[in-house]
């Protein structure tokens, strides 16, 4: 893992990317200090729901989609379906909170 002492802040290097890279990349790299995995695609889901944390400079692998007009990442943890919130517009944050990885 990365330390986070070595990674600049997400908007010294986020990149603009579209749906063709929302729909090929299957890694992403975390943006922000921390992200909260979740059980469902859902932007209403509280801290209280999550069932895992990403932090900066993590890898995660899944798949990018949009789901009622969000980006999600829809990953695996522990053997079942999670997502993470890609897009931070759902609440109320003008950034992505993922960066694909390309490759």
């Amino acid at each position: 893992m990365v330390s986070e002492t070595t990674i600049p802040p997400s908007e010294e290097w986020s990149t603009e990317w579209g749906e063709e890279a929302l729909r090929k990349c299957k890694h992403w790299l975390v943006l922000e200090p921390l992200v909260y995995v979740m059980p469902k695609a859902d932007p209403t889901q509280t801290v209280k729901d999550k069932i895992a944390v990403k932090g900066r400079g993590d890898i995660v692998e899944g798949d990018g989609m949009r789901v009622a007009g969000t980006r999600w990442l829809r990953s695996q943890h522990e053997g079942a379906e999670a997502w993470i919130l890609i897009d931070g517009a759902a609440i109320g944050a003008d950034r992505c909170f993922l960066e694909p990885v390309p490759g």
